[in-house]
């Protein structure tokens, strides 16, 4: 311990002349752009095929979209989703009422550009997105320059966002730019509040709630940066209380008819498990919160974000329980500081605020970027506390030791760590590209198939074979007929012929099953690391916790799924799919996911089931 704590000091010392260089917001967005360059090989990933495909092939109006609408994904309307659900267009257990809509005009005429200007060259579409990482962290360095009167503590806070893992997937995935503009625009708006309050620059007061706006229509997260400026007007600003919040009007107005709008138009997500409207349920909203803010904060400080993919529901209820534990061991290192440093206060409320929004989506480590600007200044304002000889005031005699074991783990975390993660997610985005190329290479493109219906019997998620399609019409291959679900997910799926055209599908814990989520009885099983979890998982963003019943009929054309059985909290158990010709018929063709492919299923006879092994990603098993 006393050897890595006189390394972190020797490092710091040699670091602190070179953070309080006049070129570092520079240097630091060089870095970030560096250790992200592999992104250049990445390619198309997922979403970035809808937005080809909405783009480039006006053909296609079920797609088509103009840049303004490039991220209405569902747009919610009852009658489209239905017919979308009986062409298999959605998967049958989709919520008639699902809506995913955002508006973010400014990013989407980014992409438009994008595919005006080069668009067959994935590089350059990447190189456009780096640049938008290096203007939001030499946004960021100039914003902390400014906050700690160009001291070393703010380089150091620069250097942590620069090597931040929570910008690794809007970095290397185009899809996600939108992030990094939305963190752009917003450090601008901090940047210009501050000059207008500090130095008097009255420009600020029209430049800051212009450059929100903008990052609203660039990015919903950017609200948080609302956060910040609250933080701002409480703990930074020294002018009289009335000033300091009248101060915050025109960005809140700005918000308020952004938000009207956004609202008004029908934007936003329902129907969804992955999303939740604050406004239309408050109180799942509230226990959204509960449930997420620890851990992306636990995220933000301490592990990885994306183990919440990954954990079996009871691994994540034990991993919550640890997290609260390690949450109220940091915020007691962290209180004599935060007496006696008013920017402590502000990083600290700011990052716990702008928090707040992001509870309403999944948890995912991108969702941490905005959170990361309060975070990284209180860690660097931390650890640089400790280089003082003696205890600040108010701190207990045994304070030193372990503030100085969390400090040290906040170094080892944030700038060994973090970089490490950040330079390695352009390659698992890469894999993800070659999973969907494998599983699209793997469907069958003779003569019949082009008369035929595919059934897939199970897959990892119904995003394999939406992202199978996408990839096949921006290439220009042959498109599928017609392709439907039939099982789902990342367990075992039985299969029992009840006659010639009906079957029964029961998959171990059910349809929509949580990650790890099995069958009673082998619930040992549930406490297993799995990393697939997160794909499977995309099943739960067509439908959200709204029990379904036995008996409940879906439509679909060719075939009826009536639900057998539910699970106790309403998913289903197994469901009855019955066809208006034999299942048997040279029409169809069944399908199933079998080592990172899709592969011939030979059916078992009336009376018959048989058992599909739980899906594995990659040839090898795995």
């Amino acid at each position: 311990m006393r050897f890595l704590w006189t390394t972190i000091q020797s490092v710091s010392i040699f670091l602190t002349t070179r953070l309080q260089s006049r070129y570092l917001p520079l240097h630091l967005a060089l870095l970030a752009m560096l250790l992200c360059a592999p992104s250049l090989w990445t390619g198309w990933v997922l979403d970035d095929d809808f937005h080809r495909a909405a783009l480039t092939l006006p053909e296609m109006p079920v797609l088509n979209r103009t840049p303004a609408e490039l991220f209405v994904f569902i747009d919610g309307n009852e009658a489209v989703n239905r017919m979308n659900i009986s062409l298999g267009i959605l998967p049958w257990w989709s919520h008639e009422k699902l809506r995913i809509a955002f508006f973010r005009p400014v990013t989407g005429y980014t992409h438009w550009i994008d595919y005006r200007l080069w668009p067959d060259s994935a590089p350059l579409m990447h190189f456009h997105s780096l640049l938008w990482l290096g203007a939001a962290t030499a946004a960021a360095a100039f914003l902390y320059r400014r906050l700690f009167d160009g001291a070393w503590i703010g380089g150091l806070a620069a250097l942590l966002v620069a090597v931040d893992d929570a910008h690794a997937m809007p970095a290397v995935w185009l899809a996600n730019r939108n992030a990094l503009i939305g963190l752009f625009f917003g450090l601008l708006a901090l940047i210009a509040h501050d000059r207008w309050r500090r130095d008097r620059w009255w420009p600020g007061a029209i430049v800051a709630p212009l450059a929100f706006g903008i990052g609203l229509l660039s990015k919903e997260s950017t609200l948080s940066i609302g956060a910040y400026l609250f933080a701002y007007a409480l703990f930074v600003d020294r002018r009289k209380w009335l000033a300091r919040f009248g101060a915050l009007i025109p960005c809140a107005a700005i918000g308020i008819a952004w938000w009207f709008v956004y609202r008004e138009f029908g934007y936003g997500a329902t129907g969804s498990e992955w999303y939740v409207d604050p406004g239309a349920d408050p109180l799942r909203f509230a226990r959204a919160a509960i449930e997420r803010l620890p851990n992306l904060l636990a995220w933000l400080w301490f592990v990885p974000s994306d183990l919440g993919w990954k954990l079996s529901p009871q691994t994540a209820h034990t991993l919550w329980l640890a997290v609260i534990g390690m949450l109220a061991f940091a915020a007691l290192m962290a209180i004599p500081l935060l007496r006696r440093d008013r920017l402590s206060r502000f990083c600290a409320l700011g990052m716990l605020l702008s928090l707040l929004p992001a509870c309403s989506a999944y948890p995912s480590d991108r969702l941490l970027l905005f959170a990361s600007l309060g975070a990284m200044g209180l860690i660097a304002r931390f650890v640089t506390l400790l280089f003082q000889k003696t205890a600040p005031r108010g701190a207990p005699v045994f304070w030193r030791v372990p503030a100085r074991l969390l400090a040290a783990i906040l170094v080892v975390v944030h700038l060994i760590m973090a970089p490490w993660t950040l330079a390695g997610v352009s390659q698992s985005f890469e894999d993800l590209g070659d999973s969907v190329d494998r599983a699209n290479a793997s469907l069958p493109s003779d003569r019949k198939a082009r008369l035929q219906t595919f059934l897939l019997a199970s897959t990892p998620s119904f995003a394999t074979l939406s992202y199978c399609y996408l990839s096949r019409l921006v290439q220009e291959e042959q498109i599928l007929n017609r392709a439907m679900i039939v099982g789902s997910g990342g367990n075992r799926i039985e299969l029992r012929r009840i006659d010639k055209r009906t079957l029964l599908v029961r998959p171990d814990g059910g349809f929509l099953a949580a990650p790890g989520g099995l069958a009673p009885g082998k619930e040992m099983k549930q406490l297993l690391f799995d990393q697939r979890q997160g794909l499977f998982a995309i099943d739960r963003l067509y439908s959200d916790a709204t029990p379904m019943e036995v008996g409940q009929k879906i439509d679909v054309l060719g075939m009826t799924v009536e639900i057998a059985e539910i699970t106790e909290d309403g998913r289903p158990a197994s469901a009855v799919f019955g066809f208006r010709a034999s299942l048997d018929n040279p029409l169809f063709r069944w399908l199933h996911w079998k080592d990172g492919r899709f592969a011939p299923l030979d059916l078992p006879e009336p009376g018959e089931a048989t058992i599909l092994p739980a899906p594995t990603l990659l040839p090898d098993g795995s």
